[in-house]
């Protein structure tokens, strides 16, 4: 374990982690298993509920599921093994086989969150200000905590990145992702059908529609079981972000429009254009869905992803275009490379320079490689 005279003992180092979601899971439960005093806190004072619902199960979160947790991938993933393109009648355009495993963000949190220690998981504790020299934070309640090492895992609207690099913002791109997932038993056996084993997509002008079956909110990865998880891009052409963004109690949202706070002309108009610009089967879809939301499609680079004793981790030093289906692997990544960089190095200024040299060159590639996927397939590109 790194020790030098400002941090870590020759045993653990005790590290204080902002933020109680899949990034911070990842963290605490990484760094736990290697040996280290983890603290969790979690602004948020009730259960989380997942923004996105389905997550791509790349190999990593396989992996770390596997190694760290009780829980078997196999039995909170769908696969699929075969991607399919439809016409704008519905008819198949093209079909190759390629298998894709699937999982849903409250699978996966569940798995983390019995994984890691009751006790030292907070919630109700949001971090106002951190000093990276110290790692110490300061709560909204004016307590502080000090630490040899604190991660800010507070997604892409972390606020300690906003205090370490205020000159970073989003950058914006020119279309959203309407999103929203639709029991199994809601559909049609027809429209159930045409989605079971299958990646299905429809391109369109400037649009881009997919879909795959994710595990029911129980985990019932059966059929009849499972829920339907689908993501539509949109072009903002001809609409005004603004209002878009604005919510049912008339307020303006900056990065999206959470399941039933979404204005009712904003949805009407949505599912209209889903009647007539998607395919039968997509249409059907998105009409069975109680609760669609809109998410900003924005890009995110962070400089370095360390400033002295306080690191950046996940989303809240990278943010990826959903087209990679890596927010939630690399989240995985960094917290595992950031166990094995605390074995491997005798100073935890070692460990923390080593780490975030790889892991802020992965983010920066990363980010790119989105926008290229996202410029490519909706037609966006120079």
């Amino acid at each position: 374990m790194p020790h030098d005279d400002a941090a870590c003992s020759a045993e653990e180092c005790t590290v204080t982690v902002s933020g109680g979601s899949m990034g911070g899971l990842f963290t605490g439960v990484a760094l736990d298993r290697a040996g280290h005093d983890v603290a969790v806190f979690e602004q948020s004072a009730g259960e989380l509920r997942s923004r996105g619902g389905g997550i791509v199960a790349q190999r990593s979160v396989r992996s770390f599921l596997s190694r760290h947790t009780a829980v078997t991938p196999q039995h909170v993933t769908t696969t699929t093994s075969e991607r399919r393109f439809l016409t704008a009648d519905g008819d198949v355009r093209t079909a190759t086989s390629d298998s894709m495993t699937f999982t849903s963000w409250d699978a996966v949190y569940r798995a983390l969150r019995d994984a890691f220690p009751d006790d030292r998981y907070h919630t109700g504790r949001r971090v106002t200000d951190v000093t990276p020299a110290t790692a110490a934070a300061t709560f909204a309640d004016g307590s502080e905590r000090s630490a040899d090492l604190l991660v800010a895992a507070e997604g892409g609207r972390s606020s300690t990145r906003e205090q370490l690099f205020p000159d970073v913002s989003p950058e914006f791109a020119d279309y959203v992702a309407w999103r929203g997932v639709v029991p199994e038993s809601d559909l049609s056996a027809d429209v159930a059908d045409a989605f079971d084993d299958r990646f299905t997509f429809y391109q369109g002008t400037g649009s881009l529609i997919l879909a795959y079956f994710i595990p029911g909110p129980d985990g019932g990865i059966d059929p009849g079981d499972r829920r339907l998880n689908w993501v539509w891009y949109d072009t903002l052409a001809g609409r005004d972000r603004g209002q878009l963004f604005t919510d049912a109690s008339g307020t303006e949202q900056r990065f999206g429009v959470p399941p039933g706070k979404l204005r009712a002309p904003v949805e009407r108009r949505q599912r209209d254009r889903a009647s007539t610009a998607l395919p039968p089967t997509f249409a059907a879809v998105v009409a069975a869905t109680d609760e669609p939301f809109v998410q900003a499609i924005y890009d995110l680079t962070t400089p370095s992803m360390v400033v002295d004793r306080a690191c950046l981790l996940g989303d809240a030093a990278f943010v990826a275009r959903p087209h990679t289906a890596a927010g939630t692997a690399k989240a995985a990544e960094d917290a595992v490379e950031l166990a094995s960089a605390l074995d491997d190095h005798d100073t935890l200024t070692a460990a923390l320079a080593a780490w975030g040299r790889d892991r802020t060159d992965a983010g920066s590639r990363l980010v790119e490689r989105g926008k290229r996927m996202g410029d490519d397939r909706l037609g966006l590109g120079g």
